[in-house]
């Protein structure tokens, strides 16, 4: 009894610290997916780690579990939770090392068939553990349901500390786009599971990797996400907040990308609000959004910047592109309006302008400036319908 209750509290205090990241992991993750912008393929990214890392720590804490139970049943089991271990954590790390691309670039899309060198080791690796049970590569489960290391135990371990090392460079060698509150915890993110997997490693038994990156995430998640969610509650565009933290990023590039913002206001939405109540309000609003989303491209963003006024933030050359999709827009809502049961029309004043870098205006001039152009054809249209 006394050798049983010894066994059960060594298991306890090595999958104690599991058990807790798994916890949290869960109840973030379940945050994050309800905060995050999913549009953003780095806020993809983002979840697909904390996601593969919360698999990761459950199938690590199962088979601490059943290893050396005497059962010959549970053999095919543990060796599949261990093929499973050594797929993800290479994978995990390739994740993290996606991610700090997407960050640090400010990138809105990541095309794995341009970086297929890089996925080479995953594939050797992926291969190297669904034949480790028939050939002891990487580990092996005795007949007792006891796990060993393999000879090449060491190849999974030195393909995760290789992403980890090109996340970092990635990070530190493009310190100068980032502000002082991204470098830190983005490098540091790296730093703390390089050190735990280390240990981890030469003291065979402990468990620390997976669950120091669950923490990391979370340490990173809170530490940035001022940058990462900022979603309007209502209709799903972004805040102003993160619009003008995009567009400071933007104009301060040192490789300068050609961008215009549109602001658009919502035509006679008091008199909307007044006649059919704010919930018919809060519906138009919605349907707006949803309309120009679906007219927008992957690479291009929405914002509710107060009320009834929204920015487009385009990702264009000229100002041809800007009317087509000013065009586009406009012919979807008059289709909506055509369609729609609803008793009012939906239609929009606007106002753009192309960014010119050699003006060098700040953030907030050039947004007053487009601002101007939308009140001006604003203006010009109640002109007009005053003189019908």
């Amino acid at each position: 009894m006394l050798i049983w209750s010894g066994t059960t509290l060594n298991l306890a205090l090595r999958i104690d610290n599991n058990i807790v990241a798994i916890i949290v992991s869960i109840i973030f993750l379940k945050n994050i997916s309800n905060c995050l912008d999913k549009k953003e393929i780095k806020n993809k990214a983002f979840v697909a780690i904390f996601t593969l890392n919360t698999i990761q720590l459950i199938g690590e804490t199962l088979t601490c579990i059943i290893n050396t139970q005497p059962y010959t049943w549970l053999i095919p089991i543990t060796n599949l939770l261990h093929i499973l271990l050594f797929i993800l954590g290479p994978l995990i790390t390739y994740k993290w090392y996606v991610f700090a691309n997407l960050w640090v670039n400010k990138s809105t899309d990541y095309k794995w068939q341009n970086n297929i060198l890089l996925l080479i080791p995953i594939i050797i690796n992926t291969f190297l553990a669904l034949l480790s049970p028939f050939l002891k590569l990487v580990f092996y489960i005795n007949k007792y349901n006891v796990y060993e290391r393999g000879t090449l135990f060491f190849i999974p371990v030195v393909i995760s500390y290789f992403y980890l090392f090109c996340g970092f460079i990635v990070i530190y060698t493009n310190k100068d786009k980032l502000n002082r509150i991204e470098f830190l915890p983005l490098l540091l993110f790296g730093v703390f599971p390089a050190l735990a997997g280390l240990i981890q490693s030469i003291f065979y038994g402990l468990l620390l990797m997976w669950s120091s990156i669950a923490f990391s995430l979370i340490i990173l998640y809170l530490y940035l996400q001022q940058q990462m969610m900022h979603i309007d509650y209502l209709t799903g565009a972004w805040t102003r907040e993160k619009f003008c933290n995009y567009l400071n990023n933007r104009i301060e590039q040192k490789k300068p990308k050609n961008f215009s913002i549109v602001f658009i206001d919502l035509n006679d939405f008091k008199e909307i609000n007044d006649t059919f109540g704010h919930n018919e309000g809060d519906r138009a609003l919605i349907d707006l959004v949803f309309i120009i989303k679906s007219i927008l491209r992957n690479e291009d963003s929405i914002t509710r910047y107060g009320g009834d006024e929204f920015v487009l933030f385009l990702n264009v050359d000229s100002h041809q592109e800007v009317e087509e999709i000013i065009m586009k827009v406009s012919d979807a809502l008059a289709d909506y309006n055509k369609c729609s049961n609803v008793l009012y029309q939906l239609n929009f004043s606007y106002g753009y302008e192309l960014y010119n870098f050699d003006k060098n205006m700040t953030a907030d001039e050039y947004i007053n400036q487009v601002d101007k152009l939308m009140y001006r054809n604003k203006n010009s249209k109640k002109l007009k319908y005053k003189q019908k």
